[in-house]
């Protein structure tokens, strides 16, 4: 007589209408699935986790140019003057950084959580870094101290950077500037920009060009009034010579136009 082996296959009725009788096999396998799933979810969870907490940001607005006479806030109708001289360049003017600036403006307004108390790092005063990141700020590094100061690069006369030198290859750098426009001739077209400076690792500049986003047009009705603006702007990181650039908001105008800059939210994301 030959023997057979129960598989506690069931019917379709019994699937359709819910009742098939549960076996060791089938909750065997149930829990099986069940701790992969929970598994494989916790591992989500971890590596999640570990994704947040390695990108990171910093706040700054220690523009070189904020008016020491108001506390250091534009006053209205004037700024920075991106003239006729500039328009019949094409120049992208530079907007740099000051120490000095930082430490009267970039001051925490909150008290809890407590920040460091460190001056250097930004309005945060380390938080919210990404990991391993000491600074995306370097308020003391003066250009011509490091290049020709009749140069052409765009960068001569300059003050500060965004450091990227504690950055990784794979990282994705995301700048936010925000700054005020004050048109002075109807139909004029900025193209705000990252000036950047590529350097190889004996701090030669091998490249420099703008990184610009989507141009911003002040029409008809403009001229002397005041918009606030706030766009970002966005790079990879891939080589020795993103690590090593040079970098620093810029503006270029196709008509004379005031600027007053604001401030750089810079996110890391990896």
């Amino acid at each position: 007589m030959p023997i057979t082996k129960n598989f506690n296959t069931h019917s379709p009725q019994d699937l359709d209408n819910g009742n098939a009788p549960s076996t060791s096999v089938d909750s065997v396998s149930k829990s099986i699935l069940d701790t992969n799933i929970v598994a494989s979810a916790q591992d989500k969870s971890n590596d999640a986790s570990l994704v947040e907490s390695a990108s990171g940001y910093s706040h700054t607005g220690a523009f070189a140019d904020k008016p020491i006479s108001n506390n250091f806030v534009w006053q209205a109708g004037t700024g920075v003057n991106i003239t006729q001289t500039d328009v019949d360049s094409q120049t992208f003017k530079v907007f740099s950084l000051s120490r000095a600036v930082h430490e009267a403006v970039d001051n925490p307004y909150w008290s809890v959580p407590a920040t460091s108390g460190e001056k250097g790092i930004g309005l945060f005063q380390g938080s919210n870094l990404p990991d391993q990141v000491q600074t995306l700020v370097d308020y003391d590094y003066v250009f011509n101290d490091n290049y020709d100061p009749n140069g052409s690069t765009g960068f001569e006369g300059s003050t500060g950077r965004i450091k990227l030198n504690d950055l990784q290859y794979g990282d994705q750098l995301r700048v936010r500037f925000d700054f005020n426009a004050i048109p002075q001739i109807a139909n004029t077209t900025v193209e705000p920009a990252l000036w950047y400076s590529n350097r190889n690792d004996n701090d030669d500049i091998t490249f420099t060009f703008p990184l610009t986003t989507n141009p911003i047009f002040f029409g008809t009705g403009t001229v002397a009034n005041t918009y606030l603006n706030r766009v970002e702007i966005s790079a990879w990181i891939t080589s020795n010579e993103d690590v090593n650039a040079l970098t620093l908001p810029a503006i270029k105008s196709d008509n004379p136009i005031i600027i007053q800059p604001l401030g750089l939210l810079i996110t890391i994301i990896r």
